[in-house]
């Protein structure tokens, strides 16, 4: 993937991130905000509807103190026991004129309140007001009926106030609070977005790589018998009058690599099948002794032909559940892997065991090993140990990728090892029953 490409992706994949994280902030602050606002209003709001109801129910009991403002919070804090609500109410008497008629109870409280007007459409609803442009009131407008018991407010309105100076404040304070906390967070996402977007590219830019390599390597495979191919056809041309019998080694040559390039053309269609995972499986329960041998016996002749022995080690026959065709195609790679790196007069065997729970399918050859580091790399896709030697034999480097798909398609391993005191072994570990170790691993994940 090209620089600019790479830029451009990581740019909106940014973008994406930091608008989202941003969305989310604003709105949780919002949310936070309202839910606040609302919770430390409402026992004021609480304070005005009792006060409310005491007032149409008719004059009280006793007489109401009325403190100037913040009293009750100052004797509060000297720790005297009050009865009353910690902000004080104070009720203010209209006419039908608007005009206040309890001025002599207020006192000095009047010269604050003497702004405040009526506006009868306001009845019954609880409004924020500020007074003075200093003082912060919650006031709840009130229609006392004329047949009221107290006839002092029997048909007058009342205005009742709560004093919200302390609310008012630590809204204040949590807002600034919350605006830093936001800005704090505002910055942690952009650093998020950064570190998602580059974490995002990661595996994006690992695959663009593998499959540019891969395209790069499938073509160069391709090209090799192609022109290998057509350089003998066009000898051929050049003589039209020769016999068969006279140009067998050239069109045998030809058929030589038609035969490598349709095994290649096979491999590069089983990988592609692995990378879009749109391979059906057919899992069944299956007889091991039974599938090995039929497995391994057309293999014997063909390494007597070459001079070598294949054997079948004695089974112990138990159950497995697997595909048969994907495991008859991981043993003939495996088989046919040994057969081309092992010389003459050499020994390979194949065997299968029970592991506990697990099973192991095991092919070892006396052939030429594989140094240590190599043993990772060989599960690589076109990766050669002997590049020389695999292109005599007719190998791709793509056999060994396959086989560890298949392998992890029955959610197994396989690994290499050295087969003293000479050549390799490869080791294929698979569970008894695929599905059910899958889907104990599940559970052990939703365990943790």
């Amino acid at each position: 993937m090209s620089n600019k490409v790479n830029r451009a992706q990581r740019r909106r994949l940014f973008l994406s991130s930091f608008i989202g994280f941003t969305i989310i902030f604003i709105l949780l602050g919002v949310i936070v905000f309202v839910l606040f606002r609302r919770a430390i209003l409402t026992s004021t709001d609480q304070a005005l509807q009792v006060e409310r109801s005491a007032r149409l129910a008719g004059p009280p009991k006793k007489q109401r103190i009325q403190r100037p403002f913040g009293q009750a919070t100052r004797d509060l804090q000297r720790g005297q026991q009050q009865t009353t609500h910690p902000f004080m109410t104070t009720t203010v008497v209209f006419n039908q004129n608007g005009k206040i008629l309890n001025r002599a109870q207020l006192g000095s409280r009047y010269d604050t309140l003497k702004t405040l007007t009526l506006n009868k459409s306001e009845t019954g609803k609880i409004r924020s007001v500020v007074v003075n442009g200093k003082y912060n009131f919650r006031t709840l407008l009130v229609k006392i009926p004329k047949d009221n018991g107290d006839k002092t407010v029997a048909g007058r309105y009342l205005m009742i106030l709560e004093n919200i100076d302390p609310q008012k404040a630590a809204m204040s304070s949590f807002t600034r609070v919350m605006l830093m906390t936001m800005g704090v967070f505002w910055l942690l996402s952009i650093l998020m977005s950064v570190w998602m977007s580059r974490l995002t590219m990661r595996p994006i830019l690992r695959s663009w790589e593998r499959q540019t390599e891969f395209v790069g390597n499938a073509a160069h495979e391709l090209r090799t018998p192609l022109t290998i191919i057509q350089n003998k056809l066009e000898l051929l041309l050049t003589k039209p009058n020769d016999k068969i019998i006279d140009q067998a080694e050239n069109i045998a040559i030809a058929n030589s690599e038609s035969q490598r390039l349709q095994k290649l053309t096979h491999d590069l269609l089983a990988l592609a099948r692995s990378d879009s995972n749109t391979l059906q499986t057919n899992f069944e329960v299956t007889h091991l002794a039974r599938f090995m041998t039929d497995t391994v016996e057309p293999y014997t002749d063909i390494a007597a032909s070459q001079g070598k022995t294949l054997s079948l080690t004695p089974v112990t026959d138990f159950k497995a559940t697997l595909d048969q065709n994907l495991i008859h195609q991981l043993m003939n790679i495996l088989i046919d892997n040994a057969l081309k790196y092992s010389p003459r007069g050499r020994e390979i065997t194949v065997s299968a065991r029970l592991v506990g729970r697990k099973w192991q399918l095991i092919v070892a050859d006396q052939g030429i090993g594989i140094q240590t580091g190599d043993r990772q790399r060989i599960f690589d896709r076109f990766y050669r140990v002997d590049t020389s030697r695999s292109r005599q034999t007719g190998g791709n480097g793509l056999g060994l990728s396959i086989a560890q798909w298949i392998v992890g398609l029955h959610h197994g391993t396989i690994v290499a090892k050295d087969h003293l005191p000479q050549g390799t072994q490869f080791v294929a570990t698979f569970p008894l029953n695929p599905s059910a170790s899958l889907t104990g691993r599940r559970d052990k994940k939703k365990a943790k």
